[in-house]
């Protein structure tokens, strides 16, 4: 089973749909752990501005 990869743009999937008013303004983005967890997705969520200029 592959990871789900995050998308490169940095934008929210709200804001990718046009809804800016509900902007989530932090998107979760999950980086592969480096301490080979108990399966193959083990993730650090880690917090990114969304990058969209609304």
């Amino acid at each position: 089973m592959d990871c789900a990869e995050n998308d490169s743009d940095g934008m929210c999937w709200f804001c990718k749909k046009g809804r800016h008013a509900e902007c989530m303004v932090e998107i979760p983005t999950a980086g592969r752990s480096g301490d080979g967890g108990p399966h193959d997705c083990t993730f650090d969520t880690i917090m990114a501005k969304c990058r969209c200029k609304h």
